[in-house]
């Protein structure tokens, strides 16, 4: 466009030179010494040269008024033509460029860059038979244009023509044998069709021509990223980004495959740097955000969400990461206020629900997750982790009543939800309703015949009650193959053996049970159990003891351990009592 300024003013100023000699100077000229025809030509380019500078500053109307008064001032102009064209194309006006590229043609037959616009006006619209005919006709006239082998093999491949696109790329070839651009889109066509040794072969040939050529490293990793070579792509990807250390892509790209690789102090430092490149890519901060979490780095992490936050404050997931990440820290009170937003947005969300429940638990406060948890299961009531939420913050504040009726209704709307009817087990435990905790058990294992803390809370109460044992023994033992490293489900089956008279069974079997839990005071008080069979009171009273400092309540042990001759357990010193959930239902 500059070139085409420069030659403007060079014509003018000739044409007025010459001017002058015929007329004795410039002032003659101007005062009317011009013919008609040679005045609407100088007017012609005046407002051509007028609407070659608006469009370079993009007022792309007044150019294109500009021009139109030059093609009315000289319509044998193929040059206006084509710049009608070109402006109509900028402005949308697709059929007016195509008809002044035409009218160019016309006008100047060699000139190449109206049949090239043509071209690209037919590949837009999809013509791609008329766009390869003028591609092929603009080398025909101009057999040196590289540009024209480049569109036309680009075009061949965008309609799969591999071959007929490969066959362009080579012909660029040979016509400029030092040119990048052969060797790189052939590289591309050979990516397209999962050529990818071919690919990777013609993309080293583009780097040997021109070794700072970045897209060729650019394009190497992503093919080594699709053959799972993950550390050949993280070569390429990292010359290319020294070559264009902005690009953020790449930078992404390289990212990635660092998170992927869980290289995550890497992934980190790339994250960094798109943040620096782009202060607005909250993506990066949401995952820069998520490496902290995960090396538990929760301040950190939880700055990087509210910084992502600023920027897309509505974004419920981020809000997610950041609610979730100051439970981690404990800081319940802005975790509550942070799900509190959640909910302002979208008010049935269950995870926001569900997550302030367990914070106010956290708190102790059930007494404040209660009527919050029973407002969400109101408004949707076939929630069932409301139902099974609602029914343990019941359990917690011993309003056993309450959570068999949340759970009943549960387990009516979702009748094969194993965790309801498990719960309710537990529930009907708690009331003492041993028949209706048995037939609760025997349900959830009817709808998962592989819920191993069914099996074994079913096995461990015939055990207990010291019947159905042999039933109780087969439960227990189908749990273990579950969960074979579970030292409640191997307790129970030690108690099972105990119950049916196999005490050195029971007690090797103990003995791992304790292994695996060691401070739980009901496991230690079976453990005495089985030494006193088998007679070795010392042995007994260490469980017994150990028992009884991990909870001194227990006046039946108390009793045994007085009618054992073992002494006065008030004399004991307590322990510290394992925090935990109940026995057994791990």
């Amino acid at each position: 466009m500059m070139k085409r300024s420069i030659g403007i003013v060079l014509f003018l100023a000739a044409l007025f030179s010459g001017c002058a000699m015929r007329s004795g100077g410039a002032a003659e000229a101007l005062r009317g010494g011009l013919t008609p025809a040679a005045r609407n030509q100088a007017e012609a380019y005046s407002q051509f040269l007028a609407g070659t500078i608006l469009e370079q500053n993009g007022q792309f109307d007044a150019a294109r008024k500009a021009y139109e008064k030059a093609f009315r001032l000289d319509p044998a102009a193929a040059e206006v033509a084509l710049s009608l064209a070109s402006v109509s194309l900028r402005t949308g006006k697709m059929d007016d460029a195509a008809r002044y590229a035409e009218k160019a043609a016309e006008l100047d037959p060699g000139k190449t860059q109206a049949l090239v616009l043509l071209a690209g006006i037919a590949t837009s619209k999809k013509n791609y038979d008329e766009a390869i005919a003028l591609y092929r006709k603009v080398i025909s006239v101009d057999p040196s244009l590289e540009d024209a082998y480049l569109y036309l093999g680009t075009l061949y491949a965008s309609i799969k023509r591999y071959k007929e696109s490969a066959e362009m790329f080579r012909a660029l070839e040979r016509v400029n044998p030092s040119s990048v651009m052969s060797p790189y889109y052939l590289g591309r066509i050979y990516l397209d069709q999962e050529l990818y040794e071919k690919a990777l072969a013609e993309f080293q040939r583009v780097i040997a021509l021109r070794s700072e050529f970045e897209p060729a490293y650019t394009s190497t990793g992503f093919i080594y990223e699709l053959m799972k070579r993950p550390a050949e792509a993280i070569k390429a990807y990292k010359k290319a980004a020294e070559l264009n250390p902005h690009n953020i892509e790449l930078r992404q790209r390289l990212a990635q495959i660092y998170v992927e690789q869980n290289a995550l102090d890497e992934a980190l430092g790339e994250f960094e740097l798109l943040v620096s490149l782009d202060p607005e890519n909250t993506d990066a901060y949401v995952k820069m955000g998520l490496i902290h979490v995960e090396k538990k780095r929760y301040v950190k992490g939880s700055q990087a969400f509210r910084t992502a936050l600023r920027s897309q404050p509505k974004d419920l997931k981020v809000r997610h990461y950041l609610a979730s990440t100051l439970i981690a820290m404990e800081l319940y009170d802005d975790a509550i206020a942070e799900y509190g937003e959640i909910l302002k947005i979208n008010p049935g969300d269950p995870d926001a629900i569900l997550q302030t429940a367990y914070a106010y638990s956290r708190q102790d406060r059930m007494a404040t997750a209660a009527p919050f948890l029973e407002k969400a299961l109101a408004e949707r009531p076939g929630k069932s982790e409301l139902s099974l939420y609602l029914a343990g913050a019941y359990m917690d504040l011993e309003r056993f009543k309450d959570a068999e009726e949340v759970l009943v209704r549960g387990i009516a709307l979702s009748p094969d939800r194993d965790d309801l009817l498990f719960t309710l087990a537990v529930v009907y435990e708690k009331q003492v309703q041993r028949e209706k905790m048995i037939a609760a058990l025997r349900k959830t294992l009817d709808v998962n015949p592989d819920h191993a803390d069914a099996l074994n809370y079913l096995g461990y109460t015939f055990a207990d009650a010291g019947e159905h044992l042999d039933e109780a023994v087969a439960l227990i033992q189908r749990a273990l193959r579950i969960k074979p490293d579970n030292g409640y489900i191997l307790d129970s089956l030690a108690w099972a053996y105990y119950r049916k008279g196999k005490t050195r069974q029971a007690l090797k079997v103990m003995q791992q049970a304790v292994q695996q839990v060691p401070d739980d005071p009901i496991i230690r008080e079976h453990y005495g159990d089985i030494y006193l069979k088998l007679s070795s009171k010392d042995k007994a009273r260490e469980q017994w003891k150990r028992s009884l400092g991990l909870d001194p309540s227990n006046e039946k042990l108390r009793e045994k351990f007085r009618k054992a001759d073992f002494g006065d357990p008030d004399l004991l010193q307590p322990l510290v009592k394992p925090k935990g959930g109940k026995k057994r239902r791990q």
